[in-house]
This record gives C-alpha cells, sequence and structure tokens, in this order.
C-alpha cells in the first residue's frame, strides 16, 4: 500500500507541475502544493498558509445519495474558505 501511495504522489506532483507550467508559460504566477490528507482542509488550510486572493474550484453538482456518500468538497471549501472562492461547473462524467 506504502509503494501504491508513493507512486500516486510522484504522479500527482508530476501532473501538477507540468500544468503549472503551462499557466506559468501564459503569464500567470503559480505555486504547484501537493498535500495528503482530506481535500477540503487541506485546501483551506493551504490557501490560508501560502496567502491567496482567491480558491477556484470545481463543482460538479451531485445530489442526492452520491451528494451524501461522497460529501462535496467544493461546498465545504465554500464555508470554510477565509478568502473569495469561484465555482466553476465541472464535466460531468
Amino acid at each position: 500500500m506504502l509503494e501504491t501511495n508513493n507512486i500516486l504522489d510522484k504522479e500527482a506532483r508530476k501532473n501538477l507541475q507540468q500544468a503549472a507550467e503551462q499557466l506559468k508559460d501564459a503569464g500567470l504566477t503559480t505555486h504547484a502544493i501537493v498535500v495528503i490528507g482530506d481535500a477540503a482542509t487541506a485546501i483551506v488550510e493551504t490557501a490560508e498558509r501560502e496567502q491567496v486572493d482567491l480558491i477556484v474550484i470545481a463543482t460538479y453538482g451531485k445530489t442526492g445519495w452520491r451528494r451524501l456518500a461522497f460529501g462535496s468538497v467544493t461546498e465545504k471549501v465554500v464555508r470554510l474558505a477565509t478568502c473569495p472562492v469561484l465555482t466553476i461547473r465541472g464535466n460531468v462524467q
């Protein structure tokens, strides 16, 4: 299990760094940060620590049992964040 986590961590870091580089090439300031743990809490704590001006996060509009079973990271971020949060509609698959 630890080996799987290491592989996933490395892959996440690589993919995030590639995305950050593309944004930098477009003229945006970026920081690639990977945090392990509860997604919403990690996003809010990282935003506070990094003193971000805005959190942009996708929402997928899950309702009913899916929302109850999986929760809503976006909803929790909106409730806990101390900075503005911009939600955008993600692709529902």
